[in-house]
């Protein structure tokens, strides 16, 4: 298992969702996205040390409810959480990391309703 920066991933990420015909508009969302995830963990940060408890603390945190001291909108923060969960899949299929460090309940679906376990990244991944 190769040792990536968060930051290295996401960049990896990025040209990943290009190659595969993602447009160049919801490329440069998702980097956007991925630069207030940066924020929080730092973008030197290793994918293998982002634990459960890392991600409860940033859904909580004002990198993602908050935007110049004002709430974030609804459907931005699930997208921002989103682009996350996208992103620690891709990692468990790259083999950067052995297993989602997701929160038990975490919200799975487009519209945040879908739960799942993650102590099953095999059946996240194959989705």
């Amino acid at each position: 298992m190769s040792e990536k920066t968060l930051s290295d991933a996401a960049k990896e990420y990025i040209e990943h969702l290009k190659k595969h015909g993602k447009s160049e508009r919801t490329a440069e969302s998702y980097a956007r996205d991925l630069e207030q995830i940066q924020a929080f963990f730092g973008a030197d940060r290793k994918l293998t040390a982002i634990l459960p408890p890392h991600i409860c603390a940033f859904l909580r945190s004002d990198e993602l409810q908050k935007v110049d001291g004002k709430q974030r909108a609804d459907v931005t923060r699930r997208r921002i959480v989103r682009v996350l969960r996208m992103l620690l899949v891709w990692a468990v299929q790259q083999r950067y990391i052995a297993r989602l460090p997701l929160p038990r309940h975490f919200p799975m679906g487009r519209d945040g309703s879908e739960v799942t376990n993650a102590a099953n990244p095999a059946a996240i991944a194959s989705r």
